[in-house]
C-alpha cells in the first residue's frame, strides 16, 4: 500500500501558524452562535459510488478497510460521510423489454458496499439517482447522449424503478431513502443520460411513479430535478423550481426533496432557493467536485469549507455531496485518488476538512444561526445530535486569527469543547480541551486551517 499521509501531530502556534517561524497573529475575531435562532435540519454528507464500486474488491483487504475508514469512520480522522449515493444502472438492469437483471455487477457491487458500510459504521441512509431510463425508452434509443422518454414507456418506466427499489429492499433489508428521477436532465453527454423538462417531470412522477410506488407500499421519497448547473436562486427557481412546483399541487405533494448540483458559473451556495422555501421543501446539493487535475493540498481543500459553509449558513440546504468516493481519473473527482492498474490510492486534503463538518455534523443536527467579524474566519455551527456544541471555523487567509466564540439562547454548555484540526500538516488533530468560560471560548485559528469545536 503506498498512501501519502501529510506530517501529523504538530503542536504549539510556532507551527501552528504554519513554518519555523512565528507569524503575527492578524486582528481578534468574534464570532457569535445563537441557539435561540435554528434553522434547517441536516440530512447528512455524502458521494457517489457509481460505477466505482466495484473497484472495491481489487484491493487488499486491509486496503479496502483503509478506504472505507477514510470515508465513513468516523472514531477517527475521516470523511465521515452519512449518505450513500448510488445509480440505478438502469439500462443495465433491464437490457430489452421485460428482461431484468438486478444481479449486473454494477448493481450487486453497490449493494455490497451498502451493506458492508452499514454493518461497519452504522451508515444506512441511502440515496439512488438514474443516470438513464433503458435504452428502449427513449427516442434515440440509446443510453447516452441525452433524449428523452417516450411518453408510452412512462407506465414501464415507472414498473422498472419499482421493481428496483423492491430489488434494492430485499438485498439491503430497508428501503432506499431518497430515489432521485433523473440525473442532470439539462445535459446530453455521450455517457448514461436523460432530458426531462419540468412538464416532464410533473407528467411523470404525478402520473406514473408516485402512483405505482403508492401501489406497491414503498415508502422513500422522491428528488427533482437534479440539474448540472446551480447557477444561484435566480436561475434554478426560474428555470426548475417555481416550474415544477408552483400551481402544481399534486408534484408538491409527491415530491419530498428539490436538488441540485453545484456545477456552472455561479456555484455560490449561500443563497436560498426561494421556492425550495415557499413549499417548504429541504434542498439538497448532491454533486460537486472542482479542478481537471488532482490536487490534495489545503488550499484546495478550503473550496469544499467555503461550499459547505454557504451551503449550510445561506442557502439553507440540508445535505452536501461531494461527487465520487473514488476516483481513478486523476481529475480531481473523489475523495479516494486511485489506480485502477496498481491498485494504490492517495487521501486528498479535502476528505479531512469536509469530514471536519460531516463527522460532528451527523443526520439531525440543527443549523444555528452563526455570525464572524472577519471576513477571513467563516463560521458555521450545529446543536449536534450529541453533545451541545459543533462549530467549524475556517480560517481562510493567510495569518493566524484569535477568534473568540460566544454562545448564546444555549440551556446548557459544556464546561470545554474539542478542537480538532485539520491544516496543510494535520489531518482532524486532536488538540487539548478548552475550557468555556461565562458562555464564551477563545482560539488561535491558524492560517488556512480548518478546525471543529466539539462538546
Amino acid at each position: 500500500m503506498r498512501v501519502h499521509h501529510p506530517v501529523r501531530g504538530l503542536v504549539a502556534l510556532l507551527l501552528a501558524c504554519g513554518g519555523g517561524a512565528i507569524v503575527a497573529l492578524a486582528a481578534g475575531t468574534t464570532v457569535t452562535v445563537d441557539y435561540s435562532k435554528p434553522k434547517q435540519t441536516l440530512a447528512g454528507f455524502g458521494a457517489s459510488i457509481t460505477w466505482v464500486a466495484n473497484d472495491l474488491g481489487s484491493f487488499s483487504a486491509g486496503d479496502q478497510t483503509a478506504i472505507l475508514d477514510a470515508l465513513y469512520n468516523t472514531a477517527m480522522p475521516s470523511a465521515g460521510l452519512s449518505i450513500i449515493r448510488g445509480g440505478s444502472m438502469l439500462c443495465e438492469f433491464e437490457p430489452s423489454p421485460g428482461a431484468y437483471n438486478f444481479n449486473h455487477y454494477l448493481i450487486q457491487s453497490e449493494m455490497s458496499w451498502i451493506n458492508r458500510v452499514k454493518a461497519a459504521y452504522g451508515v444506512a441512509q441511502t440515496m439512488v439517482t438514474t443516470w438513464t431510463p433503458p435504452a428502449f425508452m427513449k427516442d434515440n434509443g440509446s443510453c447516452s447522449n441525452g433524449g428523452t422518454v417516450l411518453t408510452q414507456y412512462y407506465p414501464d418506466l415507472a414498473n422498472t424503478m419499482v421493481l428496483w427499489m423492491q430489488d434494492a429492499q430485499a438485498t439491503i433489508g430497508s428501503p432506499i431513502d431518497v430515489w432521485s428521477v433523473q440525473n442532470e436532465p439539462d445535459q446530453s453527454p455521450s455517457y448514461d443520460s436523460a432530458n426531462y423538462t419540468p412538464a416532464q417531470f410533473i407528467a411523470f412522477v404525478t402520473g406514473y411513479l408516485k402512483p405505482a410506488m403508492v401501489n406497491a407500499g414503498l415508502t422513500t421519497k422522491l428528488t427533482v430535478p437534479e440539474p448540472s448547473i446551480w447557477g444561484g436562486p435566480s436561475y434554478y427557481d426560474s428555470n426548475w423550481g417555481f416550474p415544477i412546483l408552483q400551481n402544481q399541487p399534486q408534484m408538491d405533494a409527491d415530491i419530498d426533496i428539490m436538488s441540485t448540483h453545484d456545477y456552472g458559473a455561479n456555484y455560490d451556495l449561500s443563497s436560498p432557493s426561494q421556492a425550495a422555501l415557499q413549499y417548504q421543501k429541504p434542498i439538497w446539493q448532491t454533486e460537486v467536485y472542482r479542478g481537471r487535475r488532482y490536487d490534495g493540498s489545503i488550499s484546495d481543500a478550503l473550496q469544499s469549507a467555503d461550499s459547505i459553509h454557504g451551503a449550510l449558513n445561506g442557502g439553507n440546504f440540508s445535505a452536501w455531496f461531494y461527487w465520487w468516493t473514488m476516483d481513478f481519473s486523476g481529475k480531481n473527482q473523489g475523495l479516494i485518488d486511485y489506480s485502477n492498474t496498481a491498485w494504490t490510492y492517495q487521501i486528498p486534503k479535502r476528505t479531512y476538512v469536509i469530514g471536519n463538518f460531516s463527522r460532528f455534523m451527523r443526520p439531525g443536527s440543527v443549523v444555528l444561526t452563526s455570525s464572524s467579524t472577519s471576513s477571513s474566519i467563516q463560521a458555521t455551527a450545529v446543536r449536534p445530535t450529541s453533545g451541545t456544541v459543533a462549530v467549524v471555523l475556517t480560517n481562510t487567509s493567510k495569518q493566524a486569527i484569535s477568534t473568540t466564540v460566544t454562545f448564546t439562547g444555549a440551556s446548557t454548555l459544556p464546561a470545554s469543547v474539542t478542537p480538532y484540526r485539520t491544516s496543510a500538516t494535520e489531518n482532524q488533530a486532536q488538540l487539548s480541551p478548552i475550557a468555556v468560560s461565562n458562555g464564551s471560548v477563545t482560539i488561535t485559528i491558524p492560517a488556512q486551517s480548518v478546525v471543529t469545536l466539539a462538546g
